[in-house]
């Protein structure tokens, strides 16, 4: 997995690309939390993932919950196949999904 780090108008952006699985997660939420910690808003730009697991689903809960004490947690470009495990585990409603 490649993670890539970006800025768009002053929001930090987020975008992991390949699967964010049990072998990618720590790096994924390593660099979610660093980036957490550093600013009011993330985006987290999924274009480029295409799966997420359930160690990967816990992992975005985390950084939208820490991220709802500032800012918000927005996240873009998901693709169908990540949507469908959205809108399976309920996470469709709660995330805010653009």
């Amino acid at each position: 997995m490649i993670i890539k780090v970006l800025e768009e108008n002053g929001t930090a952006v987020l975008a992991p690309e390949g699967k964010i699985d049990h072998v990618t997660v720590a790096a994924f939420e390593s660099k979610a939390n660093e980036l957490v910690s550093e600013n009011n808003s993330l985006i987290l730009d999924m274009a480029g993932v295409e799966y997420v697991s359930s160690a990967a689903l816990r992992a975005i809960l985390n950084i939208n919950d820490l991220m709802e004490e500032k800012g918000g947690l927005q996240l873009r470009n998901v693709n169908q196949k990540v949507m469908e495990i959205f809108r399976i585990t309920g996470f469709s409603d709660y995330l805010n999904i653009t």
